[in-house]
């Protein structure tokens, strides 16, 4: 499998998102590490653990600044987040029960296409929304009525 790394391509115009999205990079480039190295059953399992858990901590981030930002697809970009979750927790789970074809190739090459082209395609259509919501969630007219600063 050919790894992927963050690029500036892959911003969607907020800095916790894209911070998230690098560790989620990050965290996919330590499990192909771990399995193109042969580490042993319970270092990948721990990677795939970790990735799992960031990836639930992530969409539910990203959800709740978009609903933050009023996105209108969010329903639907939730669908896909659970699409995926349901993906790399069976992932996990077949892994962990001894599995190990549960983490081949194909598999790992799905991970990282569905990776890129979410955050490039249907992440990166909610960047109008999200470029006017702070990192706490809050947008500029919401801060004024709370009397703080608008950016």
């Amino acid at each position: 499998m050919t790894q992927i790394a963050w690029g500036e391509s892959f911003g969607v115009g907020n800095a916790l998102l894209d911070s998230d999205h690098r560790i989620l990079f990050d965290l996919l480039a330590q499990l192909h590490d771990a399995t193109d190295t042969g580490q042993s059953h319970d270092v990948v399992g721990s990677v795939i653990s970790a990735l799992a858990e960031y990836t639930e901590h992530h969409f539910r981030r990203e959800e709740a600044l978009l609903a933050a930002a009023a996105f209108p697809e969010l329903e639907a970009h939730k669908g896909l987040h659970r699409e995926l979750e349901a993906r790399v927790h069976d992932i996990s789970r077949r892994y962990h029960a001894g599995e190990r074809a549960a983490l081949n190739e194909s598999m790992m090459e799905l991970l990282k296409k569905w990776l890129t082209e979410h955050i490039q395609v249907t992440d990166k259509s909610y960047r109008p929304w999200v470029e006017r919501v702070d990192v706490d969630g809050s947008t500029p007219s919401s801060q004024a009525l709370r009397g703080g600063k608008q950016s």
